[in-house]
C-alpha cells in the first residue's frame, strides 16, 4: 500500500528535491496514516492527510513554518517544515491551516530525535486539495 519513490541518502538531498506526483484513481500509492509515514525513515514518500496547524514560528533560527499533519503539535508524529530561505515561494500558514493536502518529499527525523519531518523547499512538493472535512 504504499510507494517508494526512491531510497536517497541524506548526502544527495542537497540540491532541491524535484518530485513529480500524478495523480490516479489508485490511492494505494498515497499515505494516509501517519504511522506508516514514521515506517520511511530516508526515504521518499507522498503524504494525503489533514492540516492540524500551520504556524510560522518567526522567534525560532531560520523562521520556520510548521505544518502539522493530523494531529496538532505535540501531539503529532510529524510535521512538514518550510524554512524561512524558501518561504517566498509558498502560501502563508492561514493558507495551508484546516487544508487537505498532499506532500512528497523525504522522511528524516528531527534533530530532536522525538519527530520526523518532511523539509519542503519546492512549492510543486505541496498540493492543496480542499478544505479539511
Amino acid at each position: 500500500m504504499v510507494l517508494w519513490l526512491a531510497t536517497i541518502s541524506s548526502a544527495q538531498t542537497e540540491a532541491p528535491l524535484e518530485l513529480s506526483v500524478t495523480t490516479s484513481s489508485d490511492r494505494s500509492f498515497i499515505l494516509t496514516d501517519p504511522k506508516e509515514v514514521l515506517k520511511h525513515e530516508g526515504e521518499l514518500v507522498v503524504v494525503e492527510g489533514c492540516v492540524a496547524s500551520a504556524t510560522l514560528m518567526e522567534n525560532i533560527n531560520g523562521k520556520p513554518l510548521f505544518i502539522n499533519m493530523f494531529d496538532p503539535y505535540p501531539r503529532n508524529l510529524f510535521s512538514v517544515i518550510i524554512w524561512g530561505q524558501d518561504q517566498a515561494n509558498f502560501l502563508s500558514a492561514a493558507e495551508y491551516d484546516k487544508k487537505l493536502v498532499r506532500i512528497s518529499g523525504m522522511v528524516e527525523k528531527s534533530k530532536s530525535k522525538e519527530r520526523f519531518t518532511i523539509n519542503l523547499r519546492n512549492p510543486k512538493q505541496i498540493t492543496i486539495l480542499g478544505d479539511c472535512k
